[in-house]
């Protein structure tokens, strides 16, 4: 039978294709190819990749040892950060007449109440001993403590109306018949803050705190049994008890006077044998309403050496030194000495710094 068109093989013949055409087959095989040269350049940057982090891990331990990497770990460390922390305050300024006060290099924090307990709580009491300035810095404490900016430095249970108003703010550090009514103890503010009305209790009241008043000529030898008292309150206790101390205006800046002051606490502290930290806090400057007939005695000349020097005497017994005069100088004061409320609560809480740079054992 005869077929119209020739009859195909039983075999597929292989297609023809014109010159100049490639083939499917050679596209795979040149796609395949370039597939595989693109898997090696991955390869080859990812190995690289991964030695050049094995070297840089290996490179710190293959490295000689820095000398800083010989020193062991030590508490030193944590007295120099402390050291810094008391020199920025020292030695910070004010840009301008009662501008805002920035210290030198670091910055101090400024806490919450909260945390300020949680600081507190690592000692067994905090001790203010100094004169009428330090009172003001504890005036202040306990404000922060109470959460009261307008009454908290103030036995507020023994105010009448009329002194609820007349001593508000800053006038309760200012007046001098408010100033009387300045909290001495955190025990004063337990056993008397509880009744109805006009209550300011302590955000907290887990370390006790105190304030113990000496002048540069009186006596102090009544106020040395309440602090033995508190020394020897928890004998083996762990936790340090902190005390901050000053003496300026009420020694007639007299270094003399003020150095004995300071060898006569630390002497009672080393007799406890406890751990008792010491912070000697210098005086403020002398500000623009002083009296002229006070300049040459209380002037700024004279309070500057009197705060260069007990700060060497404070070091040369190892106590730690901060200093308010550059806090203080171009602040606002109402007599040239004393200053209101803002300034206070800085001061206290950079106490509260220096407490927080302690170590609890």
């Amino acid at each position: 039978m005869a077929y119209p068109f020739p009859r195909f093989a039983n075999t597929p013949q292989t297609p023809q294709y014109i010159q100049g055409i490639e083939s499917p087959s050679t596209n795979i095989s040149r796609s395949l190819k370039s597939r595989s040269s693109l898997s090696q350049k991955r390869f080859v940057a990812l190995l690289l990749f991964l030695v050049a982090i094995l070297l840089w891990l290996i490179d710190p331990f293959s490295r000689p040892p820095k000398e800083t990497d010989k020193i062991p770990f030590s508490h030193d460390e944590i007295d120099e950060s402390r050291a810094t922390l008391l020199e920025a305050m020292s030695g910070g300024g004010r840009h301008g007449f009662d501008t805002p006060f920035f210290p030198a290099g670091c910055h101090y924090r400024w806490y919450t109440t909260a945390e300020i307990c949680m600081i507190l709580d690592r000692f067994d009491a905090v001790v203010f001993i100094g004169d009428s300035m330090l009172q003001n810095i504890y005036s202040a404490f306990n404000m922060l403590l109470r959460e009261n900016i307008a009454l908290g430095g103030l036995k507020q249970w023994n105010l009448k109306d009329g002194e609820r108003s007349s001593c508000h703010c800053d006038n309760q550090i200012m007046r001098p018949e408010c100033a009387g009514q300045s909290i001495t103890s955190s025990a004063e503010v337990r056993e008397n803050d509880g009744g109805s009305g006009h209550r300011s209790p302590y955000y907290c009241d887990r370390a006790p705190h105190t304030f113990l008043g000496i002048g540069g000529s009186s006596d102090s030898s009544s106020l040395h049994s309440t602090f033995t008292n508190i020394l020897s309150a928890s004998p083996d206790s762990y936790k340090p008890v902190a005390v901050i101390h000053s003496l300026s205006l009420s020694t007639s800046l007299s270094w003399p006077l003020a150095t004995a002051s300071m060898d006569e606490w630390l002497s009672i502290a080393d007799a406890s044998a406890r751990n008792v930290p010491f912070l000697w806090v210098g005086p403020t400057a002398a500000g623009h309403l002083k009296p002229p007939g006070l300049i040459l005695s209380q002037g700024n000349n004279a309070l500057w050496h009197y705060t260069v020097e007990m700060a060497k005497e404070a070091r040369a017994r190892e106590v730690d030194a901060l200093g308010m005069y550059n806090m203080t100088l171009q602040a606002s004061s109402w007599d040239g000495s004393g200053y209101g409320t803002r300034v206070g609560l800085v001061q206290a809480m950079m106490v509260i710094n220096w407490l927080s740079r302690l170590e609890s054992t």
